[in-house]
């Protein structure tokens, strides 16, 4: 039998304060803080901006990984599609890395994303240059490398692109 089983059950929902205490326990190792803001550090920021949706993605029922997607205005230094979303700050706590759970939350994103914006056409997001793992992740994901780059936080980022609109394509 295998040690680190794969989670079966991933869904992603709005976050609700009854999630706060599990993401306050959030941990990323020092090779991954650079990347990505913690949950806590995020949720401020949506309080800031009604425009930022905080999501978390839940293993049976229990928090283990977190993201928010940005719409309005304030993506325009990522995009100039007024029909985008920005998925930023996407994480799954450390104990629970390495069993699948990012990519299977990001096959499902497409279709929770559309449920709540069903005006948009994409997702777009910034990933660090030096984050390999993460960029390998995106683009297996169908994320495609737009040729854009951008400063970030630390360092240069390439904006990647998930087209909406073949979503429904590919069901055919």
């Amino acid at each position: 039998m295998k040690q680190n089983k794969e989670i079966e059950t991933i869904t992603l929902k709005r976050y609700l304060p009854e999630h706060l205490h599990e993401l306050s326990q959030f941990y990323l190792p020092d090779t991954q803080t650079p990347f990505s803001a913690l949950p806590e550090e995020s949720l401020k920021y949506c309080r800031e901006d009604c425009d930022r949706h905080p999501i978390v993605i839940l293993a049976e029922g229990i928090p283990i990984g977190f993201f928010v997607l940005h719409i309005g205005k304030n993506i325009a230094p990522f995009t100039n599609n007024k029909k985008a979303i920005l998925l930023r700050g996407f994480l799954v706590d450390q104990k629970h890395q390495g069993k699948g759970i990012a990519k299977k939350a990001l096959q499902i994103l497409p279709e929770f994303a559309k449920g709540i914006f069903p005006n948009k056409d994409s997702i777009i997001l910034a990933v660090d240059v030096m984050n390999v793992i993460a960029k390998t992740l995106y683009t297996k994901s169908g994320y495609q490398d737009t040729g854009i780059q951008k400063e970030g936080r630390s360092g240069l980022m390439e904006i990647m692109e998930y087209k909406l609109d073949t979503m429904n394509k590919d069901m055919e």
